[in-house]
């Protein structure tokens, strides 16, 4: 895994992060297994671990607890209904279609086309991934070394816009980060 720096603070991260929100019982209520979980991301060079005292009512922040007990680790610290008869969101379903069906052109899996592309922004140090299995976690490390052509970087941009929420009712920000002057390429 390559990593990269955390801004200007000296500190190398990988490019994902392994989110905990899914350890406990809101997600993987076998602690054993979020524990393997958490073990294979680190074996894999994720050094990253998001946490929050609020995750599984702080069960999550007691399992990770456990699994760092004889490892080391640096640890850097939002939820929507959909209604899917709106137009809005037949056009994010229909984007989906498309970015599967480019996924499974290029060779990839959904989940690693979707998170390559995230690693791929120069802006982005490290990726949140939140697998609740084994299964999930594995699913996603591969991404953390795609490589993604401009062609497939341009396909992507035709589905979706750079700086285009296809369903403006989803946007929790400004519009800073959809400038122009912001975006990837």
């Amino acid at each position: 895994m390559r990593y990269r720096p955390l801004g200007r603070t000296g500190v190398q991260v990988s490019p994902l992060c392994l989110g905990a929100m899914m350890f406990g019982p809101w997600g993987n209520a076998d602690e054993a297994d979020s524990v393997r979980i958490i073990h294979r991301a680190l074996d894999a060079g994720i050094n990253v671990i998001d946490t929050a005292d609020v995750y599984s009512g702080g069960v999550s922040e007691e399992i990770v607890g456990e699994a760092l007990k004889a490892r080391t680790a640096s640890a850097a610290r939002p939820r929507a209904r959909f209604d899917m008869n709106s137009p809005a969101n037949q056009r994010k379903l229909d984007a989906v279609e498309q970015l599967a069906l480019l996924a499974e052109r290029a060779g990839l899996t959904l989940i690693e086309l979707a998170v390559a592309f995230v690693v791929n922004h120069p802006g982005v140090t490290s990726a949140i991934i939140g697998p609740r299995t084994m299964e999930q976690l594995e699913a996603f490390l591969p991404a953390a070394d795609v490589r993604l052509s401009a062609d497939v970087l341009d396909r992507i941009d035709e589905i979706v816009a750079p700086g285009v929420t296809v369903n403006p009712a989803d946007n929790s920000y400004g519009d800073f980060e959809l400038r122009a002057d912001q975006r990837r390429r």
